[in-house]
Protein backbone atom coordinates (compact mmCIF):
# COMPACT_ATOMS: atom_id res chain seq x y z
CA UNK A 1 0.00 0.00 0.00
CA UNK A 2 2.77 2.34 1.05
CA UNK A 3 4.63 1.48 -2.35
CA UNK A 4 1.33 2.76 -4.42
CA UNK A 5 0.78 5.83 -2.43
CA UNK A 6 4.65 6.06 -3.47
CA UNK A 7 4.12 6.19 -6.78
CA UNK A 8 0.93 8.28 -6.81
CA UNK A 9 2.98 10.74 -5.19
CA UNK A 10 5.39 10.83 -7.91
CA UNK A 11 2.90 10.75 -10.26
CA UNK A 12 1.38 13.57 -9.14
CA UNK A 13 4.78 15.45 -8.79
CA UNK A 14 5.64 14.49 -12.59
CA UNK A 15 2.06 16.17 -13.53
CA UNK A 16 2.85 19.22 -11.21
CA UNK A 17 5.96 19.85 -12.94
CA UNK A 18 4.45 19.21 -16.34
CA UNK A 19 2.07 21.62 -15.52
CA UNK A 20 4.43 24.28 -14.52
CA UNK A 21 6.35 23.75 -17.79
CA UNK A 22 3.41 24.14 -20.04
CA UNK A 23 2.28 27.27 -18.38
CA UNK A 24 5.92 28.39 -18.50
CA UNK A 25 6.33 27.78 -22.32
CA UNK A 26 2.59 29.82 -22.43
CA UNK A 27 3.78 33.12 -20.75
CA UNK A 28 7.10 33.25 -22.95
CA UNK A 29 5.11 32.92 -26.40
CA UNK A 30 2.64 35.54 -25.09
CA UNK A 31 5.81 37.72 -24.00
CA UNK A 32 6.94 37.02 -27.47
CA UNK A 33 3.67 37.88 -28.93
CA UNK A 34 3.74 40.56 -27.04
CA UNK A 35 7.08 41.88 -28.30
CA UNK A 36 6.39 41.41 -31.98
CA UNK A 37 3.27 43.51 -31.72
CA UNK A 38 4.63 46.12 -30.44
CA UNK A 39 7.06 45.76 -32.75
CA UNK A 40 4.46 45.36 -35.65
CA UNK A 41 2.51 48.88 -33.97
CA UNK A 42 5.87 50.99 -34.28
CA UNK A 43 6.59 49.81 -37.90
CA UNK A 44 2.55 50.68 -38.83
CA UNK A 45 2.91 53.85 -37.33
CA UNK A 46 6.34 55.10 -39.01
CA UNK A 47 4.69 53.69 -42.21
CA UNK A 48 1.80 55.94 -42.14
CA UNK A 49 3.76 59.09 -41.02
CA UNK A 50 5.71 58.51 -43.96
CA UNK A 51 2.19 57.96 -45.95
CA UNK A 52 1.16 61.35 -44.53
CA UNK A 53 4.48 63.31 -45.63
CA UNK A 54 4.61 61.81 -48.86
CA UNK A 55 0.72 63.42 -48.85
CA UNK A 56 1.94 66.50 -47.78
CA UNK A 57 4.76 66.64 -50.27
CA UNK A 58 2.54 65.85 -53.05
CA UNK A 59 -0.49 67.86 -52.29
CA UNK A 60 0.41 70.93 -50.70
CA UNK A 61 1.52 73.93 -52.91
CA UNK A 62 2.85 76.65 -50.61
CA UNK A 63 5.98 76.42 -49.29
CA UNK A 64 5.97 77.66 -46.06
CA UNK A 65 2.94 75.53 -45.18
CA UNK A 66 4.24 72.63 -46.49
CA UNK A 67 7.53 73.13 -44.31
CA UNK A 68 5.52 73.27 -41.37
CA UNK A 69 3.40 70.46 -42.13
CA UNK A 70 6.23 68.28 -42.40
CA UNK A 71 7.91 69.51 -39.43
CA UNK A 72 4.57 68.71 -37.89
CA UNK A 73 4.31 64.81 -39.41
CA UNK A 74 7.94 64.16 -37.98
CA UNK A 75 7.40 65.57 -34.59
CA UNK A 76 4.63 63.73 -34.38
CA UNK A 77 6.01 60.25 -35.65
CA UNK A 78 9.17 60.62 -33.31
CA UNK A 79 6.65 60.87 -30.72
CA UNK A 80 4.79 58.05 -31.36
CA UNK A 81 7.69 56.09 -31.62
CA UNK A 82 8.97 57.15 -28.34
CA UNK A 83 6.05 56.20 -27.03
CA UNK A 84 5.54 52.33 -28.21
CA UNK A 85 9.77 52.45 -27.19
CA UNK A 86 9.06 53.42 -23.49
CA UNK A 87 5.65 51.11 -23.11
CA UNK A 88 7.84 48.12 -24.57
CA UNK A 89 10.08 49.10 -22.04
CA UNK A 90 7.61 49.12 -19.51
CA UNK A 91 6.16 46.01 -19.69
CA UNK A 92 9.74 44.27 -20.21
CA UNK A 93 10.03 45.94 -17.01
CA UNK A 94 7.32 44.37 -15.30
CA UNK A 95 7.92 40.99 -17.25
CA UNK A 96 11.29 40.93 -15.44
CA UNK A 97 9.60 41.38 -11.99
CA UNK A 98 6.91 39.07 -12.46
CA UNK A 99 8.98 36.46 -13.20
CA UNK A 100 12.06 36.95 -10.48
CA UNK A 101 8.91 37.37 -8.10
CA UNK A 102 8.23 33.57 -9.09
CA UNK A 103 11.62 32.30 -8.55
Amino acid sequence: MNEENNWKDFSDDISNISKKIKSNITDEENIEDLKNSLKATKESISNNFNDLAQIVESTVKDEEIRKDALNLVNSLRHEMSDFVEIAKGKVTEVLNLSSSEEE
